[in-house]
């Protein structure tokens, strides 16, 4: 019923958790990780059941009020006090649910300092409670995991006072130390930066304010004892604290390995019929806005408008019209027989998007304009459509359906209902353009990396964790500090910026397993900061979270 650290049971993450199971392998290893006991996550498997109950009848909130009130069971309860009554007080309760193997998770449910021995049982009911908080759920949601179906051991140690606490993760062939003075709390819950270094194999230590905080003493031992974690158990990351002179591991990982770029980003994007294509391409983005919009928007991007009135005749009618007149329109703009039209259109359409759009770009230039009242048809027609498939529960907004497929979007029509709701978009092959040229014409800014990468997307200041109503899929999710509270959105972010904290973050953890681009503790003018802060919704960001830097252009 009760598992110690030095169990063999306690290596698997199906019955010890992630965390737990990380520091049993590395306690029976003989690394330094602290004794501790493990509450399996067999034991959650009723009460998280009865958290689910609970929430659909009283919600969130009252599911966990029900679970940290709901007494366990006698013999666990006995178990318990059996197991934690000779460890000195305080201690800290720690969750250990078996999706913490997965950086994505990073930092999603609740740990507990400073807890006494007539506070263990409740700290305990306090962990499984944390799975139904308002942001661990819309994880879930992101996740499409179903609440509470993911067991979550409780991990109880003794607690220290450290005097240096932080991380240190393996990059190539070095070692990088990230650290502050005290708890490492602050550090990965993203509300302060850290002093960083990077430890060679040759043992040569770079970072002068790290130096100058911890000494390269500390620093090495760090990077030895990662280095001693890696050969042992395969951890690639680790958080550490010093106590009284000794290292001690809180936690071991395997890092998520930085994803690869999968695309080139396209070169010579100046001038001002580069700037019509990305304001084009951001306000009928999409299969959908590929075909029936920019062929003949592109002639003159100022018809296009962010919010067309729709159009209230029978949808199928809607698409059928809205096709037929955006064939009509591409031809008089590209002055040519409507199949030629059309083909031609796409063609260069591709082009743009390749690594040299030049020739394409100039071949934009002789477009004609489109005729203004039936480019409004268009974009009236199609805001109907969209509208529609909202309510067949194709998608869960309409500016989610410029990015079906027209076909997919005929036989959702037809048929008056859609087979699956679909609520996020995904990469846009149009990203890459869109992130060169902002980079090329926009205003920098520089930071520093927390995952790698390149994107760009509408900015979303989030100024308030529990209120993230404007977050649009693939916007770029801007914050004031990593904190987990924002790890939802990143399922379907374009990528991450915050103006303080640092890489060492759970957030930042998520966001690389998640191959999101970051950027963290972003030097910023007077005029940018408020740009960032204010402009929601009017500003396109680019993210080069390889390089720790970010631009920014009017949208």
């Amino acid at each position: 019923m009760i598992l110690t650290l030095d169990d063999v049971e306690a290596t698997d993450p199906a019955v010890a958790g992630a965390k737990a199971a990380w520091l049993a392998r590395g306690r029976q290893a003989s690394l330094p990780v602290l004794p501790g006991i493990v509450v399996p996550a067999d034991a959650s498997k009723e009460p998280m059941a009865f958290g689910v109950e609970v929430m659909g009848l009283r919600g969130s909130g009252g599911a966990r009020l029900a679970m940290s009130q709901q007494p366990l069971s006698i013999p666990l309860s006995e178990a318990l006090l059996d197991a934690t009554e000779s460890m000195p007080e305080p201690m800290i309760v720690r969750s250990s649910s078996i999706l913490e193997g997965q950086g994505e998770w990073s930092g999603a449910f609740t740990s507990y300092l400073e807890i006494f021995h007539g506070e263990v049982e409740t700290a305990v009911r306090g962990c499984w409670a944390s799975a139904f908080t308002v942001h661990t759920l819309e994880r879930y949601e992101a996740a499409k995991l179903a609440p509470g179906s993911a067991p979550m051991a409780v991990l109880v140690q003794p607690a220290l006072s450290p005097e240096f606490g932080g991380t240190a993760r393996i990059a190539g062939d070095d070692v990088i130390v990230v650290g502050v003075a005290g708890s490492p709390a602050p550090l990965v819950q993203g509300w302060e930066p850290g002093s960083h270094a990077r430890v060679g194999t040759s043992g040569v230590i770079s970072g002068a304010e790290a130096i100058e905080l911890m000494s390269t003493d500390l620093i090495g031992s760090v990077a030895e004892l990662l280095r001693q974690a890696h050969d042992r158990v395969g951890a690639t990351g680790c958080e550490w604290a010093s106590a009284g002179g000794e290292l001690v591991l809180f936690q071991l990982l395997k890092s998520s390995e930085p994803a690869e770029q999968g695309y080139e980003l396209p070169t010579g994007l100046v001038g001002e019929t580069a700037s019509r294509v990305a304001r084009a391409v951001r306000r009928a983005p999409g299969p959908l806005g590929e075909s029936l919009v920019l062929p003949w928007a592109l002639g003159n991007i100022d018809v296009l408008v962010d919010d067309a009135e729709p159009i209230d005749i029978d949808p199928v009618e809607a698409l059928r019209t809205a096709t037929e007149h955006s064939r009509a329109l591409t031809a008089e703009v590209w002055d040519q027989a409507k199949p030629m039209a059309a083909a031609d259109a796409q063609e260069v359409l591709r082009l743009l998007r390749s690594s040299d759009p030049s020739d394409s770009l100039a071949r934009l230039e002789m477009l004609r304009p489109p005729d203004p009242d039936r480019a409004a048809l268009v974009l009236g027609l199609l805001a109907q459509v969209r509208r529609a498939l909202v309510a067949l529960g194709a998608v869960t907004r309409p500016e989610l359906g410029w990015h079906m497929e027209p076909e997919k979007v005929a036989a959702v029509l037809a048929e008056g209902r859609a087979d699956r709701l679909r609520d996020r978009i995904g990469f846009d092959r149009w990203e890459p353009f869109d992130a060169a040229l902002i980079m090329t014409q926009g205003r920098w800014a520089e930071g520093t990396s927390a995952a790698p990468g390149v994107a760009a997307g509408r900015l979303c200041f989030i100024s308030d964790p529990y209120d993230t109503s404007h977050f649009r899929p693939r916007d770029v999710v801007v914050g004031t500090h990593p904190i987990p509270n924002l790890a939802a959105l990143l399922w379907d972010a374009a990528a991450l910026i915050t103006t303080g904290g640092g890489p060492a973050a759970h957030l930042f953890e998520s966001a690389r397993a998640l191959a999101i681009p970051a950027v963290c503790a972003i030097h910023l003018d007077e005029a940018l900061a408020s740009t960032l802060a204010e402009a929601n919704g009017q500003v396109a960001v680019a993210v080069d979270g390889t390089n720790g830097k970010v631009a920014v252009t009017p949208w």
